[in-house]
């Protein structure tokens, strides 16, 4: 297995992965099918270019794409000291078998990389529990809960918001 950032020419892999991210799990992602510029690989390869921002992945041997988190430094000066994780995701049949700490750990060095950057911050959906103890493990501290953040079908979903200092 490779973990790397994602180049703009990997970004028909995350197109697809991606879909099948919002397909398995809507509940965990703010965004649906209908809404998503993660969907769109020109919009995706573009914003792989930019500068303070980064989608770490996960290759099997084929090379397949089956994990991948983003990375998004925010450009305002007041808070551009953290970084924040989003979209992090492993394929079903490649769970339990460490990619997803893998995928963390670059997002990690990346954001650590980057000058001024002190932390990290995320979001985790409360029914993750697996996903929160590797944020745990990882140094995040949950901070606070976001009653009903999401809502799909009419249902609530609540978010537990984590940081983490460098």
């Amino acid at each position: 297995m490779v973990v790397r950032p994602l180049l703009p020419s990997d970004s028909q892999s995350y197109v697809g992965l991606r879909r099948e991210m919002l397909r398995d799990s809507p509940w965990a992602f703010a965004a649906s099918e209908t809404d998503d510029v993660g969907l769109d690989a020109a919009s995706v390869a573009a914003q792989l270019g930019r500068n303070g921002y980064a989608i770490i992945g996960a290759f099997d041997e084929q090379p397949l794409l089956i994990g991948a988190a983003g990375l998004i430094r925010p450009r305002h000066e007041k808070v551009g000291h953290r970084a924040y994780i989003w979209g992090v995701y492993v394929t079903p049949s490649c769970r339990g078998r460490g990619i997803g700490r893998r995928i963390m750990e670059q997002a990690i060095a990346t954001a650590k990389s980057w000058p001024g950057v002190i932390g990290a911050g995320l979001s985790v959906s409360a029914r993750s529990p697996e996903a929160r103890g590797l944020y745990e493990r990882l140094g995040f501290r949950a901070w606070g809960i976001e009653p009903g953040a999401l809502r799909l079908d009419g249902v609530a979903y609540d978010e537990v918001h984590m940081v983490a200092d460098f």
